[in-house]
């Protein structure tokens, strides 16, 4: 489904240089993903079966989340394993003045999925992690739905359906704190605040999560565990890329 990037005339700029691409906003998943990936480096040797990358020695992951008995996600799943490139178009998206690049991540997305569609078909729905949005809101808007509904146009025939999770209200940051930190405030704030507004929708059904970044997991880990407590089937993870600290 990828197109080929070499004959193109003109050229893409590059992924990272999505600003100055004449494919900024006439582009198709078919072009932006393979964009997007082109240069990811697919790790060396073993790889953890849950989140894909590289474990240690001991066949360990450096991601807590993977090892533990009550994950409840299944796996997860990364678009583009260019981890930084990736990041920068996210932070440039979500906290920087770019709101279009929602639309570009919204290909991208989508060429991920078309890409593998043997494998990801068979999930039921595809929901946005929980972001909340109210009048204590450290931002505004749903960076998350907006990257989706730009997908939903370009890849119509996928079960998209944002919002299934809900979050009452605003929790600690995860951005530059240390796992540590992480896990307490997701076992804690956040558990308290999500919820499932209609079970009905999720019972019995297989459910991708998806969010921009995954670092421990600690987030899916409390996505996944109320959906799997409304009655879903089988949660799993979809991000855009894997980053520590992200």
């Amino acid at each position: 489904m990828p197109i080929d990037l070499e004959p193109l005339d003109p050229a893409p700029a590059g992924f990272g240089a999505c600003a100055a691409c004449v494919y900024r906003t006439t582009g198709t998943p078919a072009l932006c993903f393979p964009c997007a990936v082109l240069g990811g480096a697919a790790p060396d040797g073993p790889t953890c079966t849950v989140c894909g990358q590289a474990v240690d020695e001991r066949g360990s992951c450096s991601n807590t989340v993977c090892g533990l008995d009550d994950r409840y996600f299944s796996r997860l799943y990364t678009v583009s394993g260019r981890a930084e490139e990736m990041w920068s178009a996210v932070y440039r998206f979500k906290y920087g003045e770019e709101r279009d690049l929602g639309e570009v991540l919204g290909r991208i997305l989508v060429g991920f999925l078309e890409d593998n569609r043997e494998e990801l078909a068979g999930y039921d729905l595809i929901t946005t992690g929980a972001i909340y949005v109210g009048p204590r809101a450290h931002r505004l808007w749903d960076y998350l739905q907006v990257i989706v509904e730009a997908a939903r146009c370009d890849g119509p025939a996928w079960p998209f359906a944002p919002g299934l999770i809900a979050k009452s209200g605003p929790t600690g940051r995860f951005l530059g704190i240390s796992p540590e930190e992480r896990r307490r405030i997701a076992e804690g704030e956040l558990r308290a605040a999500l919820s499932v507004p209609e079970p009905a929708r999720v019972a019995g059904r297989r459910i991708l999560v998806f969010d921009d970044v995954y670092s421990e997991g600690f987030s899916l880990r409390e996505m996944a565990r109320v959906l799997l407590g409304a009655g879903a089937a089988e949660v799993a993870g979809l991000v855009l890329a894997r980053r520590k600290g992200g």
